[in-house]
């Protein structure tokens, strides 16, 4: 069980996270599908490399290993019956942070222990390179009940490597009395349920509607209402989390550019996780705005196979304005006004087609809904200034290519340069072929700005690596405005 973003080795005994050299400080959990109810069990985690990061960025690689139960967070120590030990010296439960030990890294190896045979509790202990550092957790067995703790890694910048008892000699030095857990006989080790095996079995949510409806809320209800299904939720909260690094002293407040600079991060990672996701045999939940019709046809139409569902979450007008401020209080900012007009004027409430298996409806019904919709969307509309028609912005985009190719081709007021049809009998002056501006396309453009001239270099100068330079700084915007609009799709779900 792990994050979509943690990659698994070959043998299934380590991994590493997906991204780590765009993404250092995202963090990528896994956790072991056998665990252990009794006796003195334990499995060992080396920190085997220190990944590549970014550069100019200031996150510290980091591992953190412990146990958790089937259910729990993917971020260990994070939420109850989750206790795991950080390599800055901590130790973390139930998001609490206290220190513990001592700090470890690269080729570091972790002993991960816990003793089942004290009458009320169950103590979990480490150890680092096979020195003990004692015990960090004591859990109750009555509050712990029937559940079975597993091994859990949660790593950010770096690669782990476990050993669960397979390899013919341990990492490091192991206590007397504890065994591996590939050592206990498989009938005493506790099995969770495996996940679907086909595409068919599996089923992607895809939610619709605007900012600070409830669509995340939504989403985290139904994931716990149906924990048998293992949702993995995709949205911008759930990888902004991912993105924070967490510990004893409260996080840092943002300012503006900061938080906009995470968020578009977010946006840019989660634009990535959406894109391998139906290449996986889980279930999902796509947690974003995804108003715009376009954007539930490009999502859904990726999970071919899948069983694929809308809810659509369109809340009464003062529940929306109410969720609207808590949302605003507690990130500090608001969507702009011109973003939340443009997604009221294009919200489309899907239908069954051949992308959408079925449309439901979180809050208002679709009798309730559909009107409401519609009044936004005409009021949007009117508030926003008018836009070209298809067939305008294609002839005037027409227009404006033909003026540019006469730009280069040496049109001036609409008549060639240098070319007199009284004088010439219709046919151009060969000496101006040699005059800045004559040519279009990439020559005239490094004519333009290089001060390229045939007067000084003769006709026979190299134009390749002029052709290099335009076609590179043609991608360059192109580039630039594919991932502007890139982010405000995925963000905002366009």
């Amino acid at each position: 069980t792990s994050d979509l973003q943690f990659r698994a080795s070959r043998d299934r005994y380590g991994g590493q996270p997906l991204f780590p050299e765009r993404f250092p400080g995202l963090w990528a959990g896994a956790r072991g599908t056998h665990g252990v109810t009794h006796g003195r069990v334990c499995f060992q985690a080396k920190v085997s490399q220190n990944l590549p990061g970014k550069e100019g960025s200031s996150e510290v690689p980091l591992l953190r290993v412990g146990w958790s139960v089937d259910f729990s967070h993917s971020q260990l120590g994070e939420d109850e019956f989750s206790y795991g030990f950080d390599g800055r010296g901590l130790k973390v439960e139930n998001g609490k942070f206290e220190e513990f030990g001592e700090s470890f890294g690269e080729n570091d190896v972790i002993g991960c222990f816990a003793d089942f045979e004290g009458a009320e509790l169950v103590e979990l202990s480490f150890s680092k390179n096979g020195q003990e550092l004692g015990t960090a957790f004591r859990v109750p067995k009555e509050a712990l009940g029937a559940r079975a703790l597993l091994p859990h890694v949660l790593c950010k910048g770096c690669a782990v490597e476990l050993n669960f008892g397979q390899r013919p000699e341990p990492l490091a030095p192991v206590p007397d009395g504890f065994v591996f857990i590939h050592e206990i006989p498989a009938p005493e080790r506790v099995r969770t349920p495996p996940g679907p095996k086909t595409t068919e079995e599996c089923e992607v949510l895809l939610m619709v509607g605007l900012p600070g409806s409830g669509k995340t809320q939504w989403a985290q209800k139904h994931s716990q209402e149906n924990r048998d299904k293992r949702y993995n939720i995709l949205g911008t909260e759930r990888v902004l989390h991912q993105l924070r690094t967490r510990g004893p002293e409260p996080e840092p407040e943002l300012d503006a550019q900061g938080r906009e600079l995470l968020t578009q991060q977010a946006a840019q990672c989660l634009s990535k996780l959406v894109q391998i996701a139906p290449r996986a045999r889980r279930n999902f939940i796509l947690d974003q705005c995804n108003v715009y019709n376009s954007g539930q046809r490009r999502k859904l139409s990726a999970f071919k196979g899948f069983s694929r569902k809308v809810v659509v979450i369109v809340p009464a007008e003062p529940d929306w304005e109410q969720r609207l401020e808590q949302r605003r209080q507690a990130e500090g900012d608001d969507v702009p006004e011109s973003v939340m007009l443009e997604m009221k004027a294009n919200y489309s409430i899907p239908e069954k087609s051949e992308y959408v298996d079925e449309v439901l409806f979180g809050e208002l019904g679709r009798d309730e809904a559909a009107p409401l919709v519609l009044r936004w969307k005409e009021e949007a509309r009117k508030q926003l200034p008018p836009s070209e028609k298809r067939g305008n912005r294609r002839n005037n985009r027409n227009k404006r290519n033909r003026q540019n190719r006469n730009r280069g081709q040496g049109y001036v007021g609409g008549q060639r340069r240098g070319y007199d049809s009284r004088v010439y009998g219709g046919q151009q002056q060969p000496q101006y072929w040699g005059q800045p501006g004559n040519r279009g396309g990439y020559r005239n453009f490094y004519e333009r700005y290089r001060g390229y001239d045939d007067r000084f270099y003769g006709r026979d100068y190299d134009y390749n690596r002029y052709r290099d330079y335009y076609r590179q700084y043609n991608r360059e915007w192109q580039n630039y405005y594919q991932d502007r609009d890139r982010y405000y799709r995925n963000y905002y779900g366009y």
